[in-house]
């Protein structure tokens, strides 16, 4: 489990007053893809894969406190009104079950820690999911403090770098370099200058390599996560030719090592640094 200081669900802190994360259990993401099994030759013969989804568990609690103060109200009746007002707030946000504007799913989770010994500062890493399953509630027999287990699925295995409010933080490359980041990097913009013929990009520290077939006009735009191609504002994705890459996914980013670019044409790789 990495050591996590505090979580902000759709923008409410899970780490206050009033309701918390006690206990944050993470699993490693399993593989999509199988390797080759044939049937003329002993054993398997690998075959690169990807990974699948992941699920944490939240283990968490829901007291009586009012999240100002941190203390609970003076009657018997309050106490109890303010332990039901908080657990309804928790699970309006657990349960939602649409995404709102610029998330990719319903639950935007962004987690604030310290990854780096020789500077210990804030880090913010986000990523989207929904909550995987029922919750079972477990309350005290005064009514005014409540804990539970959420199972939350996150799509996309990976954590982006992002700040404090859950907004990625965009990095570039115009030439060969080190992407950073701990997770291979698939999703990104790619921007090609125009007025050259077939214009293309290759990164064969990966594999990877798009060509335009014929002259743009105007700048190309290239967007791996929606798998289009704009020339300027014109939607050309049927131009873009695919020969000669050996991946499955449009274009990697290997992290942690120098990436070898090259084009024949000015290019800027607009990505965020991903992370396991």
């Amino acid at each position: 489990m990495s050591f996590v200081e505090s979580y902000k669900v759709n923008g409410t802190s899970f780490d206050s007053n009033k309701f918390a994360i006690s206990e944050v259990r993470q699993g490693t993401p399993s593989y999509k893809g199988e390797n080759l099994d044939p049937a003329m030759d002993h054993g398997l013969r690998w075959r690169e894969k990807r990974f699948s989804s992941r699920v944490e568990t939240w283990n968490m609690w829901v007291c009586d406190a009012d999240d100002t103060t941190g203390l609970p109200p003076a009657t018997r009746a309050a106490q109890l009104a303010q332990h039901n007002a908080n657990l309804d707030e928790v699970m309006t946000i657990l349960m939602t079950t649409h995404a709102a504007t610029g998330y990719d799913a319903p639950l935007q989770v962004v987690r604030k820690m310290k990854k780096t010994p020789s500077s210990p500062a804030d880090e913010y890493r986000v990523n989207y999911g929904e909550l995987a399953g029922p919750i079972e509630m477990g309350k005290d027999i005064t009514g005014s403090y409540s804990e539970f287990q959420a199972q939350v699925l996150y799509l996309d295995p990976r954590w982006y770098e992002c700040n404090s409010s859950g907004t990625k933080t965009d990095s570039s490359l115009t030439a060969t370099g080190d992407p950073g980041g701990t997770a291979l990097m698939t999703r990104m913009s790619i921007e090609l200058a125009s007025g050259t013929a077939n214009p293309y990009i290759e990164n064969t520290t990966t594999g990877s390599k798009l060509t335009y077939t014929g002259t743009p006009s105007s700048a190309l735009t290239i967007d791996t996560v929606g798998y289009t191609v704009k020339e300027g504002s014109t939607t050309v994705t049927g131009n873009l030719d695919r020969t000669g890459s050996t991946t499955t996914d449009w274009f990697q980013l290997r992290p942690n090592v120098s990436n070898t670019l090259s084009s024949n044409v000015a290019f800027t790789v607009t990505y965020t640094k991903a992370y396991l």
